[in-house]
């Protein structure tokens, strides 16, 4: 509650002195010794107050709360506040008796004229002091239990954290407690003194951080007179209006930055936030060219953290509300709050108050101190805490027992930029940012030039990217706080400088450091520093003259500043330092070659350097680039070319004399620098110079020469000597001497000068080079010289001189006998280079017949095909714009010469246009002959006379070359051009039909993307490598049921047409038959739905059985319904590769050569990669031939079922082979979808009996391999066993999908009891047949049969599949027919490996059972071999599905071979009649006759004999290879239903 104010009498008061104590005391701190000081902060501590604090303490107690103004403030334990000066004399103590019970003071704050304070208690007491009178102005007590309900105030015991004058005012003031309760109190004088107490926020804000008031500034501001605080919690920050009623502002809760912020990111709850404001402060605009200076303000900012996120809000003023322009209008501005900028800490910020405009200060947790400059986004750490700890005061902690950091606020204090923190509770310190001239002294004092001329560099430059006091910071480039910062550090830099010299250089200086790397760091920083101050002076006088004492310092110098030379930093030198340069570089080739380029980049200006010596020094190290660059700076551009062109030559003519070179085809080799290319070399040089210079630019830099007219001066008189400007010769011989410079060039590379000209020739600049010309006959003395030349003289372009001169130098070449100017190569390419310019350039220029004929016989005659291509394109320019009066003369040396488009240029002049399409196919080059065909439709749409004629003409007197050359784009020549006829074309190539049937392939079946370059026909698209590849006729489920389209036969809108006939398409097909046999399917299935028909079935059917075309054969079967006809031609394919494949197997006979090469080898032979290839490309045909046969089947299956369902007997029988195929004449729809399914079955038949025969004769060849096989052999087997198993998994899948129960043609029961049926009634016919081919179609034996169920149930791995197939494969009659089988074919149970354990098994198991056989075949007995494990895991896989006590378990095996795993399947056989006839068999034995007797012994031939019965015999030693079992004797008086099945069969 509040209370009117409490008179108070301190304890101690005295008289405070009228001089301001701060600015008397602090101002004199500097001089003070150094503390603790760091490169941007001083620690220093107030010794006497610092010496006072203990008497102080013991007299009024200890400090626990500290503010700081003009005064100093401190507050204790025992609830006293005491007011010294900074000498530590006490000033004031406020308390009193009652006071006392208010407990520790825990914050105090002074007002605006610090003659007031406000002091919070720990009781939460907030009282306000006039401490100049001693007396209390208002005293804030704590809620008690009487007060009202609504009452505004702070619980009683919470300690006050916080509290702030708000503004100027003594009587408004804000506190804080660390309950996070936040008032607002106003304190009212009239007739009685009262206060209004607000509650700004309260304990369900969060945990209070900080509360802050902002204050007044230098500028007054609009947000003076709002009474503005800010009020942070770990949830929020608030700020509120409390002048003219309390109102809300702003608000902000705490969240995770969403965008990036600079440095760091941190994510967690804050536990420590601060917050501080900036007022409103007022400073002088600098002055522009344009404005004079004005005053500003910044606005107020507030800076607030969150944990590590420091955020700074500004606050923006809108005068643009309703009823207000301005800012003088009656309506208050809008105060708005916008972001302004975001910062993470190193760690969580703990304190934070402004220094000043856009400088925060703030510390962390762990009390290393940062300034950040919000402007410019920069943190620099300037120090750690003072020598001693500052204990802050953990009021959070313990009011709310949250771990959070203590507030600092109480124990720190910043004052005109100056903190103050208490360490302890004896010492008192003070900091503040050095200067930046403090900062230079202390680097100096330290003995640190290096880093002080860099500093000062840093300042003057504004580069730093630290924080910087004491100069002005500039807004833009080239204000008035630039100039005034560069103008008060360049005299600084400078004096720095030289001071540093002079303690590395004097020679009475005790400490000398003078290593190469101090001498490199020093000449660096100088180097640096002059570049920033933008003059040289200083570098090239004191730092070259300190540097200059000692030969190896001055080397260290001039080391120094190449690298800013190179880079263009420095591009001037004095006499003196290049000459120093010049003699330190030429001492080692590297060096020289360093040389080299740092006068490349020096602006070497005459009569500032020695050129004789520069030149000399150049010419004796071979800097040619640098040679040529300082005779043109010197205003001689002819000097460097005849220099390098004879240093160049001369480096030519050593090198010919090594390698026998002629003069003419020299190649210049030098030595070569890291990169592989050497740009000092002489050849290199020359080109790159004549190139700059000619088209007016400087060398090397390629920068205009300026002024113009010296441009053009250096441009003619190089032009000048390149290419002599005459006529004609004077004199025959004087050529050598006349084209000196010339010859010199073509010498050094005749490509490289026409590569320079075609480059200068293109510049716009040659165009202002204009040549007199002298006639050869003017002589003149130096008198008359002008006179002479202004009559008969000519003035030429740059252009005509080069073509001129080149045309005089090349007939002089070709005319002279000796040919020892030029070579032929030479003319031929000068030639060339000036006709092709002189067509472009001058195209209306005429020539004479004399210089037409004089170019015509060099460019017919010369005998050099590496030009032909250039000079027929030169020549063909000269002909089109000089034609000649008879072309006819030119025909036989145009052909001669090999220019064949000129020549056909000349058959379109005289009109004889199939000579002219001749030239193309004449032509050497291959890519030329096909322009014959654009040239051939050019004249075919042309009005010309007889071109048509002559056009057809040619296009069938030379249809072989044409289709050779391009079959693609004959055809489609042949059908622009209106007078050709395929069909005449086609009749014409009938005496070659390979190229007959390239012809029709690119008419009926062209490919955009192939081009036919090859005599041969062309490769159409395959389904394999190998020819014998089988065909791949089976379609998707999409196109099942559209192979035969049951539409009209009329073609409408939607279908293609054909726009050939037929006769075309069949001759076609019969030689792709011939040529391309891999490309008849593909195109009879393009082709087969065009309207018309393009070919018959028929004759396709005939047509590929003729070629044996098995693909087309079968697809035109198929078409024709001939399915049963389509499956035997795809069996007999497979068989045939079923025999390569028996061929491909290596031979195991002991005399073969194979069977001694691989004994020849040590170590077991295995099978070669050779065999194990050429047998796998025979599977994969027989693999492809079987997906043919089942393509074949599902086929049938979509059009027999839907011509059943749709219409029945139309279309069953046509053509087929099949017993069924008289079916097509039922009538009733049930008897034709009983054919229909007979016939598929029939099909299905087929290909399963024939794919399980390749099986079973492959077994049985594995099982015959004798014991002693060749390992190559026997691997060999097996792998054909393990492909011909993937064949027969294929078809069972594609017929269980095809038997579905959603089909109702195919039953996949009947096919099995067909299989069956025929294996029980031909079983021992097959015994009997051993002359029986591989793939005939045969019976079926029980294993095989026994095979066919397991691959059939293992293609559905999990139960819910295995119950799908159980829908449609497992049913009562297919068990009860095969129960019969195995009794009628005396099948009995295998021998489980466990019941040799039993009475009478120890015999069996311990005999090797290849000694048993059968007594009635003589076969081996059949004994499963799996180890224990193996049998272990089988009996645990049948338990986990099946109940052993409920259900019996049948175990099928299919014997593939000894090393092959063992498959099976498992069957419910419960209800079966076998299954009854064991189970009795099993409880009518007694005795040994238990249920281990009615287990049976089985033989591969399907015999058996009770287990207990072949254990006797084997004991007895009756049972050998020799002597095979008997018929068993312990069954013999036995009823017949428990007698050995042997016995009974």
């Amino acid at each position: 509650m509040d209370s009117d104010t409490v008179p108070s009498t301190p304890r101690s008061t005295q008289e405070p002195t009228p001089e301001t104590e701060y600015e008397s005391r602090i101002a004199n701190l500097d001089s003070t010794p150094t503390q603790f000081t760091t490169e941007y902060f001083s620690w220093r501590q107030l010794a006497d107050m610092s010496g006072r604090l203990p008497e102080l303490a013991e007299q009024f107690g200890a400090v626990t709360a500290l503010c700081l103004g003009d005064y100093v403030a401190l507050g204790t334990d025992t609830g006293l506040v005491v007011v010294t000066d900074y000498l530590g004399r006490t000033k004031a103590a406020l308390g009193s008796p009652a006071t006392a019970a208010y407990g520790p003071v825990s914050t105090l704050a002074f007002s605006t004229d610090h003659l007031a304070l406000v002091a919070g208690y720990a009781q939460g007491f907030v009282v306000v002091w006039d401490w100049v009178k001693g007396t209390t102005v208002s005293v804030s007590r704590p809620l008690q239990d009487s007060d009202k309900p609504d009452a505004a105030g702070h619980p009683a015991g919470t300690a006050i954290t916080f509290a702030a004058f708000v503004g100027a005012s003594k009587h408004r003031y804000i506190s804080g407690s660390s309950g996070g309760h936040v008032l607002y109190h106003h304190i009212i004088r009239r007739l009685l003194t009262t206060m209004n107490t607000s509650q700004l926020a309260g304990p369900d804000s969060g945990i209070l951080f900080e509360a802050a008031a902002l204050p007044y500034g230098s500028h007054k501001c609009t947000t003076d007179d709002m009474g503005l605080v800010a009020i942070l919690t770990d949830t929020s920050l608030t700020i509120v209006k409390t002048r003219h009623g309390v109102e809300q502002q702003y608000r902000a809760s705490y969240q995770t930055s969403t965008k990036p912020v600079q440095k760091r990111t941190v994510i967690k709850r804050p536990y420590a936030g601060c917050v501080s404001w900036l007022p409103a402060l007022g400073y002088r605009r600098p002055a522009t060219a344009t404005d004079p200076a004005e005053p500003d303000y910044t606005p107020p900012k507030l800076a607030y953290s969150w944990g590590a996120s420091i955020h700074i809000l500004a606050i923006q003023l809108d005068y643009n509300v309703s009823g207000n322009g301005t800012p003088m209008g009656s309506v208050p501005p809008r105060v708005q709050f916008e972001r302004e900028a975001e910062w993470t800490a190193v760690g969580d910020v703990v304190f934070c108050r402004w220094i000043e405009a856009g400088t925060l200060l703030y510390m962390t947790q762990s009390q290393r101190m940062f300034v950040l400059e919000t402007a410019l986004a920069q943190e620099t750490e300037i120090c750690a805490s003072p020598p001693g700890s500052i204990a802050g005061r953990p009021w959070v902690t313990l009011a709310t027992g949250v771990e959070a950091e203590p507030s600092y606020v109480q124990v720190m204090s910043v004052y005109k930029r100056r903190v103050f923190a208490l360490c302890g509770a004896a010492s008192l310190y003070i900091g503040r940012l050095l200067s930046w001239t403090e900062r230079l002294e202390l680097l100096v004092e330290r003995g640190q030039f290096i880093d002080a001329i860099t500093l000062a560099t840093g300042f003057y430059q504004e580069r730093t990217g630290q924080v910087v006091v004491g100069l002005p910071r500039s807004r833009r480039p080239g204000d008035a706080n630039q100039k005034k910062r560069q103008a008060l550090v360049g005299s600084r830099l400078a004096g720095l400088m030289r001071s540093a010299l002079k303690r590395m250089f004097d020679a009475d200086h005790d400490h000398r450091p003078n290593t190469e790397p101090e001498l490199h760091a020093l000449a660096s920083i100088c180097v640096q520093a002059c570049l920033a101050l933008g003059s040289l002076q200083i570098l090239f006088s004191d730092v070259f003259e300190c540097y200059s004492t000692d030969s190896a310092h001055q080397f260290v110098f001039l080391e120094t500043i190449e690298p800013f030379i190179l880079s263009g930093d420095i591009t001037h030198l004095p006499p003196q330092v290049l000459n120093a340069m010049v003699d330190s570089y030429g001492t080692t080739p590297p060096l020289i070659r360093r040389l080299g380029g740092i006068l490349m980049c020096l602006n070497l200006q005459h009569g500032e350097f020695d050129v004789d010596r520069v030149l000399s020094s150049c010419r004796k190290h071979r800097l040619w680039r640098t040679f040529a660059r300082v005779w043109l700076s010197m205003g001689d551009p002819i000097a460097p070319i005849t220099s390098i062109i004879a240093a160049a030559s001369q480096t030519n003519r050593s090198r010919d004399s090594n390698s026998g070179q002629t003069v003419g085809e020299l190649t210049i080799e030098h030595p070569v620098g890291d990169d592989g290319f050497d740009d000092e070399a002489p050849d290199v040089v020359i080109f790159d110079y004549l190139d700059m210079v000619i088209r007016g630019r400087y060398y090397p830099e390629n920068q205009p020469i300026q002024p113009q007219s010296r441009a053009e001066k250096y441009s003619t008189l190089v032009a000048q000597l390149v290419f002599p400007p005459i006529e004609t010769l004077q004199a025959q011989g004087s050529e050598q001497q006349t084209f000196a410079t010339l010859l010199a060039l073509l010498g050094l590379g005749t490509e490289r000068l026409l590569d320079m000209l075609k480059h200068v020739l293109s510049d716009p600049f040659i165009g202002y080079i204009n040549i007199i010309v002298k006639p050869p006959s003017t002589t003149q003395s130096t008198q008359d010289s002008d006179r002479a030349l202004r009559r008969p003289s000519q003035v030429k372009s740059l252009m005509q001189i080069v073509v001129d001169t080149l045309h005089t130098l090349t007939m002089a070449a070709y005319t002279d006998p000796a040919g020892q100017m030029l070579s032929a190569r030479q003319i031929g390419q000068l030639t060339s280079f000036a006709l092709t310019l002189y067509a472009t350039r001058f195209p209306l220029i005429y020539l004479t017949d004399e210089t037409m004929a004089e170019w015509s016989d060099v460019l017919l005659r010369l005998d050099d095909v590496a030009t032909r291509a250039e000079r027929e394109c030169a020549f063909e320019l000269l002909f089109k714009l000089n034609p000649p009066r008879s072309y006819s003369d030119y025909i036989d040396r145009v052909r001669s010469a090999g220019f064949f488009r000129v020549l056909e240029h000349i058959y379109h002049t005289l009109e004889q246009y199939e000579n002219a399409l001749r030239t193309f196919l004449d032509h050497p080059d291959f890519t030329q002959h096909r322009l014959v065909f654009p040239a051939m439709k050019e004249l075919g749409a042309s009005k010309r006379p007889n071109a048509l004629e002559c056009t057809a003409s040619f296009a069938l007197n030379s249809a072989t070359e044409l289709v050779e050359v391009d079959a693609d784009s004959f055809v489609e020549t042949v059908a622009a051009i209106a007078s050709l006829d395929h069909g005449k074309i086609i009749d014409t190539l009938s005496t070659r039909p390979q190229l007959q049937f390239a012809y029709m392939r690119s008419l009926l079946d062209p490919a955009p993307d192939a081009l036919s370059q090859s005599p041969g026909p062309r490769i159409g698209p395959v389904l394999s490598t190998d020819e014998r590849s089988p065909p791949n006729i089976g379609l998707s489920e999409e196109q099942h049921m559209v192979v035969y389209p049951l539409k009209s036969l009329v073609p409408d809108d939607s279908q293609p047409t054909n726009r050939f006939s037929q006769a075309y398409h069949e001759r076609y097909l019969e030689l792709m038959c011939q040529y391309s046999p891999s490309g008849v399917l593909p195109y009879l299935k393009k082709h087969a739905d065009l309207s018309p028909e393009p070919f018959r079935l028929t004759y396709v059917q005939s047509v590929c059985g003729k070629h044996g075309v098995s693909d087309g054969l079968v697809w035109a079967l198929v078409r024709l319904g001939d399915f049963s006809g389509a499956l035997q031609t795809l069996l007999q394919q497979t068989d045939q590769e079923i025999e390569s494949i028996k061929a491909a197997v290596p031979d195991d006979r002991a005399g073969s050569t194979f069977a001694q090469d691989i004994a020849a080898e040590p170590g077991p032979p295995a099978l070669t990669e050779a065999d194990r290839e050429r047998l796998t490309d025979h599977l994969d045909i027989a693999a492809h031939n079987i997906d043919g046969c089942v393509g074949v089947c599902r086929a049938a299956l979509a059009k027999l079922g839907k011509d059943a369902d749709l219409q029945p007997g139309n279309y069953l029988g046509q053509g087929a082979s099949s017993p069924t195929a008289n079916g097509a004449a039922a009538r009733s729809q049930s008897d034709y979808r009983s054919l229909v399914s007979a016939q598929l079955c029939d099909l299905w038949l087929a290909l399963l009996r024939r794919t399980l025969g390749y099986l079973h004769t492959t077994n049985r060849t594995l099982d015959a391999l004798p014991p002693g096989a060749a390992t190559e052999t026997r691997e060999a087997w097996q792998l054909v066993s393990k492909r011909q198993r993937w064949m027969l998994q294929s078809v069972l899948d594609a017929l269980i999908f095809a038997a579905s129960p959603a089909s109702s043609f195919i039953s996949l029961r009947a096919i099995i009891q067909q299989l069956i049926t025929t294996s029980s009634t031909a079983a021992a016919t097959e015994n009997n047949n051993n002359t029986r081919q591989s793939g005939a179609a045969r019976s079926l034996d029980i294993t095989e049969i026994q095979h066919l169920l397991a691959v059939a149930v293992s293609a559905y791995k999990t139960e819910a599949q295995l119950m799908a197939l159980t829908n449609v494969l497992v049913d009562y009659d297919l068990f009860t027919t095969f129960a019969q089988l195995v009794r009628s074919q005396k099948q009995g149970w295998r021998v489980a490996p466990d019941s040799a354990q039993g009475t009478g098994g120890h015999a069996l198991a311990s005999r090797d059972v290849g000694d048993l056989c059968c007594a009635k075949c003589h076969s081996p007995l059949f004994v499963d071999r799996r180890q224990e494990h193996a049998m272990a895991e089988l009996r645990r896989q049948t338990a986990q599905y099946y109940e052993s006590s409920a259900l019996r378990v049948l175990d099928l095996h299919v014997f593939e071979d000894r090393d092959a795993q063992w498959q099976w399947m498992k069957l419910r056989t419960d209800s079966t009649a076998y299954d009854r006839l064991l189970g009795q068999n099993t409880h009518a034995g007694a005795g040994a006759a238990a249920a281990a007797d009615a287990q049976v012994v089985l033989f591969k031939c399907g015999h058996g004999f009770h287990r207990h019965c072949v254990d006797g015999l084997a004991a007895k030693g009756l049972a050998a290879a020799d002597a095979p079992l008997p018929e068993c004797a312990q069954c013999a008086d036995a009823p017949a239903s428990v007698r050995c099945i042997g016995a009974i069969g």
